[in-house]
């Protein structure tokens, strides 16, 4: 059975301590040869964003000390809106037919997903592996359930004997945080050291960044 790729796709604005310690609890759980984490130019869901230098600087900061997690900009340097389908099809040419690669995104994403381009179509180039709360269970609309029963594999093990086609959910820690409650927290004057890499709260506190809404429009769909 083959290692595994991982894509980790998002705005990372900012980077906090959910993104990474999700992603190192995957990394013990399942045989990842790497991670790349994709920082999106512009999502077509969502915003704008904080600019894209200064979050991909964020994001070296966070993973400078851990093996194994890497950073893939292709989308930064993609003009227009990012959509995850044309990164994925982009990747699977370059690795070839037979590498095992995993997308990764969260519970939220995945009830989002009926709103993504050909996202039927996303398992053609990958796997998705969908990080849930334990204990959480999401209501699926009738497209998106349907969908899911085809591609759900019966255990974790299957993601290495096939290149792409299935949809794992798994249970992982919770962390109750997102970026943007961050940034209206820290908009607010709030301390939200706990919440970010040390690094990145020392970055965030050198450039001001978060302090008012003057973003600069950056952002996956």
């Amino acid at each position: 059975m083959a290692d595994l790729i991982g894509l980790y796709g998002g705005s990372f604005d900012p980077v906090h301590q959910g993104h990474v310690q999700t992603i190192l609890e995957l990394q013990q759980r399942l045989p990842f040869r790497e991670i790349r984490f994709l920082p999106a130019a512009r999502s077509p869901l969502k915003g704008a964003a904080t600019a894209a230098d200064q979050r991909l600087q964020m994001l070296q900061l966070a993973l400078a000390s851990h093996p194994g997690l890497s950073i893939d900009n292709r989308e930064l340097n993609r003009p227009g809106p990012s959509y995850t389908i044309d990164t994925l099809r982009e990747i699977r040419a370059e690795l070839g037919p037979e590498q095992a690669l995993v997308f990764i995104m969260g519970m939220d994403s995945l009830l989002d997903l009926p709103r993504w381009k050909h996202w039927q179509k996303l398992t053609d180039y990958a796997h998705l592996l969908v990080a849930s709360r334990p204990g959480f269970s999401p209501v699926f609309s009738p497209e998106l359930g349907d969908w899911l029963k085809s591609v759900r594999p019966a255990s974790p093990e299957l993601l290495q004997c096939h290149s792409a086609g299935l949809v794992l959910l798994l249970e992982t820690m919770p962390w109750a945080i997102a970026s943007r409650e961050l940034r209206a927290a820290m908009a607010r004057g709030e301390n939200m050291a706990q919440h970010l890499p040390g690094a990145v709260w020392e970055y965030v506190q050198n450039h001001k960044l978060y302090l008012a809404e003057t973003t600069q429009p950056n952002e996956s769909a």
